[in-house]
């Protein structure tokens, strides 16, 4: 009995000096603790900024010769934006001209108009070799022209820009109708409908945008 009593009195001196170590180190009553845990802070967001609400025209719109138009606009690597259309001038060619643009011998008797006009970039997206579509003449009438396209000529250049990325860049083009002999193409529409389920209230097929000098 008496070789075990040592063990037993240095297990309790450990506790005791456990116990006091522990009353001193705790904070008295009324007291805050020294420290505190800090919060972790927010992470920074990443996220882009949102795009304003882009202001496009309304279907229907009467324009003249030099305004400006704003249509929904997109590719395919890039989000919906806007163009800017804007109708200059038409110009009236001769069928001979026609004639040597050799598109078929079906079009005699036709003449062409030249449409110009200016595209504009209005996001600053990505519309590098874009073309804009729905731009056609319209007979001093109001009824349309016999057909619109692209030409090749040098009185009516109708390229894709290249590099058309910046907000506010610019690319002049055009389009030619072709309308019967003794009628003349005096104005101009735009009636694309292609982006109406992305941008809404632009459903310009049956209430297009058009330009009168």
């Amino acid at each position: 009995m008496s070789g075990r009593r040592p063990i037993v009195l240095v297990a309790a001196l450990a506790f005791t000096l456990s116990a006091c170590s522990n009353a001193a180190d705790a904070p008295r009553p009324g007291t805050a603790p020294t420290s505190a845990p800090t919060a972790a802070s927010a992470p920074a967001s990443t996220s882009a900024p949102a795009r304003k609400k882009i202001a496009y025209t309304k279907p229907g719109t009467k324009l003249k010769f030099g305004e400006k138009a704003v249509v929904p606009f997109t590719t395919d690597s890039s989000p919906v934006g806007a163009v800017g259309i804007t109708v200059t001038r038409i110009d009236r060619g001769t069928e001979a001209e026609l004639a040597r643009m050799n598109l078929g011998d079906d079009l005699a008797g036709l003449v062409p108009f030249y449409v110009q006009f200016t595209v504009s970039n209005e996001t600053g997206d990505d519309f590098s070799f874009a073309r804009v579509l729905g731009i056609s003449g319209l007979i001093e009438n109001g009824s349309e022209g016999r057909m619109d396209l692209p030409a090749d000529s040098a009185r009516c250049l109708s390229e894709t820009p290249g590099d058309f990325t910046a907000k506010g860049a610019t690319n002049d083009t055009c389009t030619m109708e072709l309308a019967a002999r003794g009628t003349t193409v005096t104005g101009a529409k735009y009636d694309n409908d292609g982006y109406a389920w992305l941008a809404k209230g632009t459903d310009y097929h049956e209430n297009p945008i058009v330009w009168q000098p």
